[in-house]
């Protein structure tokens, strides 16, 4: 009589198991299905990208006549304007940067190496891009080696006490239909001035010097099958009199040939020597 109850008890058991084993194979098999559902809702972002200032342009990393003119309608955009308590700072630095400049003005400063990867914003430096487009996050991902997580998955921006700048900031996006929209807090501040030389057209700088209270709201959309416009409004209380309005376009690399940034940088061709790019023979 006790075999017969234990064989019974052993047979519910094995019951209760496969059951269980079928619940989760059911749950493992919704959840799948989920996300399966969830991607197909997503654009289709795939395949590399470029800054549209960059295409045409000529040997020797030199901008094209376009190009070039393109560079131009960007920094004129991109223009801050300073209230009265941050202006001071500006005019010091580009003091300090003509100084500079104006002791070799063949050899101008490096203020950035060409092979340290971008800061945020990132979307308007040389570089090829590759997004990646997931229901939790999207990836945008640069040549010169910088990472910047996109959280789409209904997360908010961590407690202010948990908050700390870094140079990609903290980047929370939902979607509006085929329309990203991202917020990003927290970003690193960049206090100095970008010197760019764009060939026989003249100098032109990008000033850069914002607080650590720097908020960005980006609209990112495929416009085409070969653009991706980033509309972008750039606030600081601290440093700025009124939010910055710009539109950034990506386009479709279709010659992967000129994707050289890894040979540029894996020789260090051009070392940063005494503040100034030196170019190295081999």
């Amino acid at each position: 009589m006790v075999g017969v109850i234990m064989a019974r008890k052993a047979a519910v058991a094995i019951v209760l198991a496969l059951f269980g084993s079928c619940l989760g194979l059911a749950e493992a098999q919704s959840s799948a299905a989920h996300r399966v559902a969830a991607f197909a809702k997503l654009p289709n972002w795939s395949g590399l990208w470029e800054w549209d200032v960059l295409v045409g342009q000529a040997d020797g990393q030199q901008l094209s006549t376009e190009g070039a003119r393109k560079a131009q309608l960007y920094v004129a955009a991109m223009q801050p304007t300073y209230n009265a308590a941050w202006q001071p700072k500006y005019d010091q630095l580009k003091r300090a940067l003509q100084a500079a400049i104006a002791t070799n003005p063949n050899d101008p400063p490096a203020t950035q190496s060409p092979c340290q990867a971008p800061p945020f914003p990132g979307i308007a430096l040389p570089g090829v891009f590759e997004w990646r487009v997931t229901p939790e996050e999207t990836t945008l991902i640069n040549t010169l080696g910088s990472v910047r997580h996109i959280y789409t998955d209904g997360r908010s921006h961590p407690p202010k006490d948990e908050l700390w700048p870094t140079r990609m900031g903290d980047s929370v996006g939902h979607w509006e239909g085929d329309t990203l929209v991202v917020d990003t807090v927290a970003t690193k501040p960049l206090i100095r001035v970008i010197p760019v030389e764009v060939l026989k057209y003249g100098p032109f700088e990008v000033a850069a010097p914002m607080s650590d209270q720097l908020h960005t709201v980006e609209r990112i959309r495929m416009v085409n099958n070969d653009q991706i416009q980033i509309q972008a409004t750039i606030e600081d209380p601290i440093a700025l009199a009124k939010p910055i309005h710009v539109t950034v376009t990506h386009v479709r690399v279709t010659d992967t040939n000129r994707i050289t940034d890894e040979d540029l940088c894996d020789n260090d061709r051009n070392p940063v020597v005494n503040g100034r790019f030196t170019t190295t023979v081999h």
